[in-house]
């Protein structure tokens, strides 16, 4: 195991035990069993613990659902894929909501989960753009608006996950994007 890998995982346990502001090196040290001092080989601070932690869970979340998505076969699959494990990485992930959400939370650690949040947004954004066009050339899909069907798409994601963040729902993921997969691709028109 590396041991910034462990200093990260003793990060996020102090973290949420002490709240963001509150938690200093010596109380992620004590977490993680090594001296402060040490720390210091590693990391330089806490922000660039926490930056790290945002980064590496980021792009895990990223890789995950770049998978989901590849492997499926078609455009209508794929959106599926997308659309489930963006939730399902909503659920996993709810440590960061609950730390960027304290009041006591300095601006620089708001700005930094801001920063980090809009890196995904391209990334679902570009990914989205990528599968609906594929959809479109394949014949898949007859869009007049690639942009629109990607703000309706992530702007379902982020209402479901104000259902499971700020609601805390344990929601039914798989069944609700299926029920929503159905009117986002058959519509809600009686034909």
């Amino acid at each position: 195991m590396d041991k910034r890998e462990d200093i990260l995982r003793a990060a996020s346990v102090a973290f949420q035990k002490y709240g963001l502001a509150k938690t200093n090196l010596e109380d992620i040290s004590q977490e993680c069993g090594i001296k402060t001092s040490a720390m210091y080989y590693y990391f330089k601070n806490k922000d660039e613990i926490l930056n790290m932690m945002f980064d590496t869970d980021l792009h895990k979340i990223q890789n995950n659902i770049k998978r989901a998505v590849d492997s499926k076969d078609t455009p209508q699959e794929k959106i599926r894929a997308y659309m489930i494990e963006n939730l399902n990485s909503v659920k996993e992930q709810r440590k960061y909501f609950y730390m960027i959400r304290k009041y006591d939370l300095p601006f620089k650690y708001k700005k930094m989960a801001q920063v980090h949040k809009e890196k995904f947004d391209d990334f679902k954004e570009k990914l989205l753009t990528e599968i609906i066009t594929d959809g479109i050339n394949k014949k898949a899909f007859n869009v007049n608006s690639i942009e629109s069907l990607v703000h309706i798409i992530t702007g379902i994601g982020m209402g479901l996950s104000v259902k499971i963040l700020i609601d805390n729902q344990d929601l039914d993921v798989t069944s609700t994007i299926d029920s929503i997969i159905q009117i986002i691709l058959q519509g809600i028109e009686t034909k």
